[in-house]
């Protein structure tokens, strides 16, 4: 079974221009005239996502329903939330057909490849604030107390903190931190293949082990990571 890998995305409603939104569409038709695969989000997809009791982010509607037309024509979905929309729930599932893994790491299988996967946020030495930080942002008081905010005021307060795209535009950054590449390492040890997301550098790496994959993006690299047959390929949409 193929395995398509992406992340990084970071969408915001579709009233506001996106540097990436429509090759991302593009490419997510491009998969759907394909046979079924196995496809892996790593996290990041949205700038910002909070769900409601009954209430999601509006502005989403066109990229939901691509991922739904992948699901209903047989894919396999999997979504590892990113720190930027950790708390995707049963709404955004409903939506999509993506199943959730909050296990940081996830291990899996490819076609016998042992296959250690994760967002990258606050791994490994280093980065102690965030760090510090990551498990009360993430923890589910946290969620409640957030949920308090009306709407309108939580996504104004959430954008001004986010706003991904227009930064990394602004700032091309083409190096993994020394503390991610020291807990991919640490990973090669019991694993073949280790892949993360949101550095926004797209980059194989051959460490003693086995492979660390960073996935890039799709604000400015579009670039996907096709595990086929046990063989990893960092490819390009040129779409």
């Amino acid at each position: 079974m193929t395995h398509i890998l992406l992340s990084d995305a970071h969408l915001f409603p579709e009233w506001d221009e996106h540097p990436g939104r429509a090759t991302l569409l593009r490419f997510l038709v491009n998969l759907a005239d394909r046979k079924p695969m196995n496809l892996w989000l790593l996290g990041d997809l949205f700038d910002y996502w909070f769900e409601y009791r009954g209430v999601c982010p509006g502005g989403y509607g066109t990229v939901l329903h691509g991922f739904r037309r992948l699901s209903e024509s047989g894919w396999t979905m999997h979504f590892i939330p990113g720190n930027h929309d950790w708390w995707v729930g049963r709404l955004f599932c409903r939506e999509t057909g993506f199943q959730i893994h909050r296990e940081t790491p996830f291990r899996a299988s490819f076609d016998g490849l042992a296959a250690v996967l994760a967002h990258g946020d606050g791994l490994g030495p280093g980065d102690w604030g965030y760090r510090a930080l990551k498990p009360i942002l993430k923890a589910r008081v946290s969620r409640r107390l957030f949920s308090l905010l009306h709407p309108t005021t939580a996504t104004w307060f959430a954008m001004l903190f986010s706003d991904t795209s227009r930064k990394i535009l602004r700032k091309q950054v083409r190096t993994i931190p020394a503390h991610l590449e020291a807990w991919a390492g640490k990973q090669l040890q019991t694993a073949d293949l280790v892949v993360t997301g949101h550095t926004h550098v797209p980059r194989v790496a051959s460490m003693p082990g086995g492979v660390h994959v960073s996935l890039g993006d799709w604000i400015s690299s579009f670039t996907y990571l096709k595990v086929e047959e046990g063989i990893p390929s960092l490819e390009r949409f040129e779409g």
